[in-house]
């Protein structure tokens, strides 16, 4: 598998053929964002939810990268950023809130693109980050929980269930407590093992390279 991986990263044409057929997809879920709405309101509503900031991240990543700007040294933190984001949208939504009968849109921005992203950061990004610098992944995580919960009571509304304090018997409190203390943890841990799991595979590759 590792001479199979790095085969492909060899081949420039290659590289840039996977990453832009990626890329159609990204565009796909940004053009649906952006102007296919029926007003300019509806786009900042939809701006608020996970799924579509997760899926801006990767369209910017994998832009990026076929710009020839992942050689950048914090190219590898934004990638990590992205790919955690884009995982988290598409397993939350299938394991918690996907209805029978999904359109093509919504498969493209909670199936595919999280499928694609990956097979993209495995398979195409070679830099990995350390496991002292899995922090990053918190980032977006602790600015859009700040934000919805900061905003909440002014707009009175929230994505999701568990990030509304007036939900239920919910509070303010018991939706912190579950947000910092339930979710940010697993979240780091989930970044460990996309870590590790890089870390290996980038092994697995310079070993067969020597």
């Amino acid at each position: 598998m590792s001479n199979w991986i790095q085969s492909i990263r060899d081949n420039k044409k290659t590289t840039k053929t996977i990453a832009g057929i990626i890329f159609i997809f990204n565009v796909y879920a940004m053009i649906d964002l952006f102007f296919l709405n029926e007003s300019m309101l509806e786009v900042l509503e939809r701006l608020r939810m996970f799924t579509n900031i997760s899926n801006m991240i990767v369209f910017v990543v994998v832009g990026l990268y076929l710009l020839n700007i992942h050689q950048e040294k914090w190219f590898k933190y934004l990638a990590v950023i992205g790919l955690v984001a884009i995982l988290m949208t598409g397993i939350i939504y299938h394991a918690l809130l996907a209805e029978p009968g999904m359109s093509f849109q919504n498969h493209v921005v909670h199936t595919i693109n999280p499928v694609l992203f990956a097979a993209f950061y495995y398979l195409l990004i070679q830099e990995c980050i350390k496991l002292r610098h899995v922090w990053v992944s918190l980032i977006l995580p602790i600015l859009y929980f700040g934000i919805i919960l900061a905003v909440g009571p002014w707009t009175n509304w929230y994505p999701y269930n568990f990030m509304n304090p007036t939900y239920g018997d919910q509070s303010l409190g018991s939706v912190l407590i579950f947000c910092l203390g339930i979710m940010l943890p697993v979240i780091v841990l989930f970044t460990v093992l996309l870590v590790l799991l890089k870390n290996f595979i980038e092994k697995l590759i310079n070993k067969g390279l020597n």
